[in-house]
């Protein structure tokens, strides 16, 4: 998990704040009328980079890189472009269909780098230590 978020690990770059950076500049180089068009076109080439069929992945940390950069609001506000208090999220913005969405967000289903760093420190606290199985268990067996 530590290795997952770099920011305390100079020379590397956080694969959620590269995500997002790189999504708002699509989304601010793409016409207004092109953008469903531009993210069906997205959504294509993500599946193919991920293997990504069915909601299955063998790259299952970069799915949760790519869920926590479109699904959860930035937390850090370290690229905020929105006018009011509440951010949209990445995914609605961009015009991505739920169901990729969802495919993307079961293909790492159970792994805590899909979360906030935050939200995983307290999961992991509630649960007594650093045991994933203890972690994964129960996040598999609510999916099915």
């Amino acid at each position: 998990y530590g290795e997952f978020d770099s920011s305390s690990h100079t020379g590397k770059i956080d694969p959620v704040y590269a995500g997002r950076v790189c999504f708002r500049a699509w989304y601010c180089l793409t016409h207004s009328s092109m953008l469903r068009i531009s993210a069906k076109w997205l959504e294509g080439w993500t599946r193919r980079k991920l293997a990504l069929t069915k909601g299955k992945s063998p790259r299952r940390l970069a799915c949760a890189a790519l869920v926590r950069t479109l699904l959860w609001a930035d937390e850090t506000e370290e690229l905020d472009l929105g006018d009011g208090d509440d951010e949209p999220l990445l995914a609605a913005v961009m015009e991505f269909d739920e169901r990729f969405i969802a495919e993307l967000a079961q293909a790492c289903c159970g792994l805590i780098q899909s979360i906030p760093p935050h939200l995983a420190e307290e999961l992991m606290s509630s649960v007594g230590g650093t045991n994933m199985f203890s972690l994964e268990a129960p996040l598999l067996n609510s999916a099915q």
